[in-house]
Formats: structure tokens, C-alpha cells, sequence
């Protein structure tokens, strides 16, 4: 796994460049990125008004039992957490450091199988599994100068923005694979990536580059979609009303 590490240089006073201190990366363990995320975790659920009705309750047990099945197979073993937050305007999902995962209400609206819930919730397991999570926690860490006593000074913000093209391309392929060894269907994965593409075309004010973009995920999956032999029957999505 490769780390990525934020490394700024501190600037004292008018001293040259070879005399100038970068701060030593924070050194965490696997506990401290799951105190972590449970300090994060707790600030989104605050944030966004995540009480815990009946409704919420069902959904999150469901979305742990698809979570589960899939986070079995991912290389890096966490106790993942899955929660449902209702708001139909967040059309995605969301993970922090040590496998804490929210999705969306809006990305579900267009979610119609189990399989394709598999691969959003691989997708975000991998983001985990991956480190890029764990990578975005180090350098916020680094840059505000913490401890692994200091978790509940980080702020939620940073951890929510995309993981850069590679990034999420990799989530996308490795998330697909998670998906695969659990018993999903790939193809379910490209529908609803192409739900996407037509979204955005619909939509007057879309970049151009968003749907090429979408076009681009798509097509890097395909060789998963065409390597599934057979092909697996999609399961009908059981969310609870």
C-alpha cells in the first residue's frame, strides 16, 4: 500500500530554503484510524441530523447486511459501519478513516438492485482499504499539528471531496472485485454508472468532462463485466419502508 503523505514547509522567519523544517508526518496505528472514524462518524451524524428513527434504523441493518457481505472479501479487515442518511439531494456515498460508510438517500432512489448497492458499497470499502482514507487522515493530522489524542479537533469537511481521478477509478475497479467475490454482478455496477450518464446529459449544466468522465469508469469495468462467466442473476433490492 502506498502512503501519501502531506509534507509542507514551515517557514521561520526569513531563513533559507536548506534551513527550512517540514513537520514530521503523525505515525497512526489501525485502532487509532478507527477512533478516528468514530469521532468523524459522530460528527456527520450531528451535522446532518441523523436521529435514530425506526425508518433509519431498518435501512442501516440492511445496508450493514449487504455491507458485510462484501467488506468479507476486502484486504484490509476493519469493522466496517454502515449508515443510511435520508436526504434525497445526496446522491452518493461517503466513507471516513476506519471503515465508518454513509449513503445517501438520493443515490439509492436510483439504486434498483442489491447488486448494484454491492458495488456502491464496495466502492466506498475500498476508499478504506486502500488507504486513501487513512492517507487524507494523516495529512490533515499532519498539517494541523495533532496527536492520536487529538481526533476531536479534526474538522468533517476534508474528508468529504473526491479522491482525484486515480482514486476513484480504483475504488471503482477494486470495489467491483468486492463485489464479484461476494456473488453480485459486475454488469450491475455499469448500469448504474450509465444511470449517471444519462443524468448528467439531461442536465443543461453538466461539464462535459463529468460525463466523459463517467464514460471513462464505465469502460475501465467493462473487462470485469465480460470476465463474470456466468453471470449471476441480480437480487431484487430489499430496503425496508
Amino acid at each position: 500500500m502506498k502512503t501519501i503523505l502531506f509534507v509542507a514547509l514551515l517557514c521561520v522567519g526569513t531563513a533559507p530554503a536548506h534551513e527550512r523544517i517540514a513537520p514530521t508526518p503523525v505515525v497512526i496505528t489501525g485502532a487509532d484510524e478507527v477512533r478516528a472514524g468514530k469521532v468523524l462518524a459522530a460528527k456527520f451524524v450531528k451535522a446532518n441530523g441523523l436521529g435514530p428513527t425506526p425508518q433509519i434504523t431498518r435501512i442501516d441493518k440492511y445496508l450493514q447486511s449487504v455491507g458485510d457481505r462484501v467488506a468479507a472479501h476486502a484486504q484490509r479487515q476493519l469493522p466496517y459501519r454502515f449508515r443510511f442518511d435520508p436526504d434525497p439531494n445526496f446522491k452518493s456515498a461517503v466513507a471516513l478513516p476506519g471503515g465508518q460508510i454513509f449513503v445517501g438517500g438520493g443515490i439509492l432512489a436510483y439504486t434498483d438492485t442489491e447488486d448494484q448497492l454491492a458495488a456502491v458499497l464496495g466502492h466506498e470499502i475500498e476508499h478504506v482499504a486502500l488507504g486513501q482514507c487513512r492517507d487524507r487522515l494523516i495529512q490533515e493530522m499532519t498539517k494541523k499539528h495533532l496527536s492520536a489524542g487529538d481526533f476531536e479537533k479534526l474538522d468533517l469537511d476534508p474528508f468529504m471531496p473526491s479522491y482525484g481521478q486515480d482514486g476513484e477509478f480504483a475504488a471503482d475497479r477494486e470495489g467491483v472485485k468486492l463485489a464479484m467475490e461476494a456473488g453480485y454482478s459486475a454488469r450491475a455496477a455499469a448500469r448504474l454508472l450509465q444511470t449517471f450518464v444519462i443524468l448528467g446529459r439531461q442536465m443543461p449544466n453538466t461539464p462535459p468532462e463529468t460525463t466523459s468522465n463517467l464514460e471513462a469508469r464505465m469502460a475501465q469495468i467493462q473487462p470485469l463485466v465480460d470476465s463474470q462467466k456466468p453471470e449471476p442473476a441480480e437480487r431484487p433490492l430489499a430496503l425496508p419502508q
